[in-house]
């Protein structure tokens, strides 16, 4: 079931050389580098802060298969656990110190996460996200919105945003497609570029221009009065993206505060499938739920 209130994590599946795992919303999807036994860190702040994907799945090892990563899994803890600040691997330590993770999700966000099971398949996944070949899907649920985003160029575009729910209501697949500019506190906020105004931008931007595919839209009454559910599609992310261009088009997601959505429990953003394509032909894939569809099955 879509959102699903599940408040620890759990093996989804495990094909194709990786393993399929849930990440509730509010964990990390990377070790946050403070040793939890320690009494001042639990004095200090609350656990839940720590929580992290990485550190769940080497505590989990012995549900894995035989294989690398179940190795690498056992070694993290004596390896990395009593670090008391964040790790920066060499690249050939990557596998060990994130297990294999293929890509990353905000905090915030829940779904999918694929993890190698060794070496090769996490060089050779990598390779196809970076041609991509690796598709991921999402479901949203978003409300309109004519908020400014900071920094953007145009700063908004929710003009265009009525143009935009015809066509997804009609069936279409609409591409939203910009450059972005990190700014605020450590960068970890990101404005949209339009192409078109890429060299009237004054500060740096990205080199790569990225896409978010958005498509089988839905009016809701659900978790507010006047949402939207919609699938958005990534085959090439950036940190923010699909968050950053639905609150660009006037479509911020429901309880992101930091893009203009509405206050709400959660932040209702979720990764449902992760697919491996060859062309337009499925290699393989794997699956929470069924998105959109199994939001209106309810």
């Amino acid at each position: 079931m879509p959102f699903s209130e599940q408040k620890e994590p759990s093996i989804i599946t495990i094909a194709h050389g990786a393993i399929a795992v849930f990440k509730p919303a509010g964990w990390h999807s990377v070790f946050q580098g403070v040793e939890l036994k320690s009494p001042r860190a639990l004095n200090e702040q609350n656990t839940a802060d720590f929580e992290d994907m990485v550190s769940w799945l080497s505590s989990h090892a012995d549900l894995l298969p035989a294989s690398e990563l179940k190795d690498a899994a056992k070694a993290w803890q004596a390896r990395f656990a009593g670090l008391q600040a964040q790790v920066q691997p060499k690249e050939s330590e990557r596998f060990l110190s994130e297990l294999g993770m293929l890509y990353r999700l905000d905090r915030e966000t829940s779904g999918i996460m694929l993890f190698a099971l060794d070496r090769a398949t996490m060089e050779s996944m990598r390779a196809a996200q970076n041609a991509f070949m690796l598709k991921k899907r999402y479901i949203l649920m978003s409300e309109a919105s004519d908020i400014e985003l900071a920094g953007s160029l145009p700063r908004s575009r929710s003009a265009e945003r009525e143009v935009l729910l015809s066509a997804l209501y009609e069936g279409n697949t609409m591409p939203i497609v910009s450059y972005f500019r990190s700014y605020g506190p450590r960068g970890g906020l990101v404005s949209c570029i339009e192409p078109s105004f890429r060299l009237k931008a004054k500060k740096k931007i990205t080199k790569d221009r990225y896409q978010t595919d958005l498509s089988a839209a839905k009016p809701m009454q659900w978790p507010a009065a006047g949402a939207i559910c919609i699938e958005a599609e990534i085959r090439k992310g950036f940190r923010h993206q699909i968050r950053a261009h639905c609150a660009w088009m006037g479509l911020p997601i429901i309880g992101d505060l930091q893009y203009g959505g509405g206050s709400s429990k959660r932040l209702w953003l979720e990764a449902f499938s992760v697919s491996l394509m060859d062309g337009r032909q499925y290699v393989a894939e794997w699956k929470l739920h069924d998105g959109p569809t199994a939001i209106l099955q309810q």
